[in-house]
């Protein structure tokens, strides 16, 4: 494995800036090699060189090959592995700060599969994270110089998912509080404060989603969070304190009793296959 990490700020300075490189790299994976289930606080996108693997996320399983590029979201459980009779070779490149998020799922949101973008001249991201790999000199002209790469990869992705800037934030409000609602499940939502963010009155988006979902914000949050709750003690070792926290509860009590509570079991004895 062949990495570079940017190391000219701190990690929590590159949090709050526009958008900073975190780390660029290049990897020929042995047959099975696997990372995950992690969680990282950066977001990240992989370009498959050559060969094969599995990409889990979200309850969500993807095969991909050459041409492929996946992209994992900050806060996400993720797991890839690479095939075990065509493993994959990849280049990968990693940022973060404040639009950090909002970039990333721009791009989710114009991939025909959620996570996946196919068809990519992946050669031509290879060549600009090889720069950032190749980089010497003094820390300060290493850092503009990665961070203008780290534009120039953003700008093709964004070119080649062809992004369409004119109907980003033109849905109907209930559409996209239900997206700012799948891509935010980890975090501790309040529905005023996410009518807030859409500068409008809880009772109205209430209603207005009720009526495209027949649910309310607050029932759509649950359920989703009870889902992918679900699908990790199912899929994954993870301690139950760990998936609560990934789901955005405050404590493993407050998680256990409303799984209990729609499910009728515990999160325990969910994972060992009792039923209620």
């Amino acid at each position: 494995m062949i990495e570079y990490k940017e190391t000219k700020h701190t990690l929590q300075r590159k949090a709050v800036s526009d958008l900073s490189l975190y780390s660029a790299g290049y990897e020929q994976c042995v047959p099975g090699h696997h990372y995950g289930p992690i969680c990282r606080s950066y977001q990240l996108i992989h370009f498959v060189l050559s060969g094969k693997g599995e990409l889990e996320i979200d309850g969500h399983t993807f095969q991909l090959g050459a041409g492929d590029a996946f992209i994992i979201p900050s806060d996400k459980i993720t797991r890839y592995a690479a095939s075990v009779t065509d493993p994959w070779c990849y280049t990968w490149i990693s940022f973060l700060g404040i639009n950090a998020q909002m970039y990333t799922y721009q791009l989710i949101a114009s991939a025909p599969d959620h996570y996946i973008l196919h068809g990519l001249d992946v050669d031509k991201y290879r060549v600009l994270i090889a720069r950032i790999l190749e980089l010497e000199g003094a820390a300060t002209t290493r850092y503009f110089k990665a961070n203008s790469l780290l534009l120039e990869v953003l700008a093709e992705l964004f070119d080649d998912a062809q992004f369409d800037e004119r109907s980003w934030g033109k849905n109907s409000i209930a559409d996209e509080v239900k997206f700012y609602l799948d891509v935010n499940y980890s975090e501790k939502l309040r529905l005023q404060d996410v009518a807030r963010t859409f500068g409008v009155h809880p009772n109205y988006l209430a209603r207005v989603f009720h009526e495209k979902y027949h649910v309310t914000p607050k029932q759509y949050l649950q359920g989703m969070k009870l889902k992918k709750a679900c699908y990790l003690l199912r899929t994954t070792d993870l301690p139950i304190s760990v998936i609560a926290r990934s789901m955005g509860f405050e404590d493993q009590l407050a998680f256990s009793k409303l799984f209990k509570k729609c499910f009728a079991v515990s999160p325990t004895d969910y994972r060992q296959g009792r039923e209620a």
